[in-house]
């Protein structure tokens, strides 16, 4: 039995033997066959890299996927400064329609460029024909992604830095902006016809205003030739970054010049009050109608761009016109048949608040016919004569001054029982 045993090991030992020996996998249960052979190639899987600053790409070799809570850190290289985020989208759903989803860089300075599209291959298109003058004006380092559909992000520069990809279900501006254009729509036929409204709004679009003035008269005081120089060498986007240079310094001017900011803004709205006031507010219903529909056209854009879900908004818009196009007198219909087929619940009386509600209606009527007896409409004469009982009547009328002061320190006494 010993020897028979020994010759089975054996046997085993030389089969699993061959079976390595041939390069050979075998299954067998209890038997890791990788395991002490890591440096043969094919056994298992080779080890995992070291971690590095430098992130794997996906399969898609010439962009990452992005996915909600990824962070990238990507190191600086002058050689391939262009590299491309992508997001692949989700399913439209009524849950993502207050949903963000953004992108977000992490830079030390500015020296950066960004190209957006809907796939890598438009990014990098629009990475070729970015002309080496044109100004980029936009350094902004959030970036708003499609959530319906994929959209890339490109950034181009030799530094380093770190993205992040950041979801929120529930985005507070786009509640806010809906619930605004709704509201906006609906009271448009209310502020229309508002004198208050059409003081502030004049008054605001007369300190805007005239800050377009004075932009228009530094623009012509440019020479002609430096100026078409400038538009030819920089194109527009020069023009959008100076606007940007200035609108991002707006805080610090203010700050720094304080008393002039105020001071232009008083002025300014001291006249385009005196503006407003000199031709009084609108009273033609045709202008008062061409204000109400742009204020619902306005309104009707906003309700649109609140939510990514196009279908969702584009929807909502024609309900809110349907509704508002339904005549006055359908609508008390619709009411009063709601109303009777479902009544609201109303809580009767007790006794007691029965009989404290039938004292105070009754002096409240005999206070009201008093005064009415004592005022120049009531002819006293022709009343005392068709009545049986003048003397009461007298009495009656002359009642109330007594009572009226007596009133007062029963209430109080009585609340002080209390």
């Amino acid at each position: 039995m010993a020897g028979s045993r020994r010759l089975l090991q054996a046997l085993t030992l030389v089969v699993l033997g061959a079976m390595a020996a041939a390069g050979q996998q075998a299954e067998i249960p209890g038997i890791d066959p990788g395991r002490g052979q890591e440096s043969k190639p094919g056994r298992h899987p080779p080890p995992p890299p070291a971690p590095t600053q430098q992130p794997h790409r996906t399969e898609a070799t010439d962009h990452y996927r992005m996915r909600a809570g990824r962070e990238l850190i990507i190191v600086g290289d002058s050689h391939n400064p262009l590299n491309i985020f992508c997001y692949q989208g989700e399913a439209k759903t009524l849950t993502t329609f207050f949903k963000t989803i953004e992108l977000r860089l992490d830079i030390v300075g500015d020296n950066f460029r960004h190209y957006e599209g809907q796939n890598a291959s438009s990014v990098r298109q629009q990475h070729r024909e970015a002309s080496w003058f044109t100004f980029y004006p936009w350094r902004q380092r959030v970036f708003r992604l499609e959530i319906y559909k994929e959209s890339c992000v490109g950034i181009e520069t030799p530094n380093g830095y770190k993205v992040s990809l950041r979801t929120r279900w529930v985005d507070f501006w786009r509640v806010v902006t809906l619930a605004s254009s709704m509201v906006l729509f609906f009271a448009a036929s209310h502020l229309a016809q508002n004198i208050f409204f059409h003081y502030t709004t004049g008054v605001s679009l007369g300190v805007v205003g005239s800050l377009l003035i004075l932009v228009y008269i530094l623009a012509r005081m440019v020479p002609k030739k430096s100026g078409a120089m400038t538009v030819m060498v920089g194109g527009w986007g020069l023009t959008v970054y100076l606007l940007q240079y200035l609108w991002q310094n707006l805080v610090s001017i203010v700050k720094e010049y304080q008393a002039v900011a105020v001071g232009y803004v008083v002025v300014a709205g001291l006249i385009s009050f005196a503006g407003v006031y000199r031709y009084g507010p609108l009273t033609d219903k045709r202008s008062i109608n061409l204000v109400q529909w742009s204020m619902q056209l306005v309104a009707l854009l906003g309700v649109f761009l609140s939510s990514q879900y196009r279908e969702a908004t584009l929807g909502l818009d024609l309900v809110m016109l349907t509704y508002h196009n339904i005549p006055e007198r359908w609508k008390a219909k619709a009411q009063t048949y709601w109303r009777r087929r479902f009544p609201p619940k109303v809580r009767r009386l007790t006794e007691e608040e029965y009989i404290q509600q039938g004292n105070h209606e009754t002096r409240k009527a005999l206070d009201e016919l008093r005064t009415f007896c004592h005022s120049p409409q009531c002819d006293a004469w022709k009343t005392v004569s068709r009545l049986r009982s003048p003397q009461r009547f007298v009495q009656f009328v002359g009642a109330p001054q007594k009572r009226q002061r007596a009133t007062p320190k029963r209430e109080r006494f009585a609340e002080l029982n209390r």
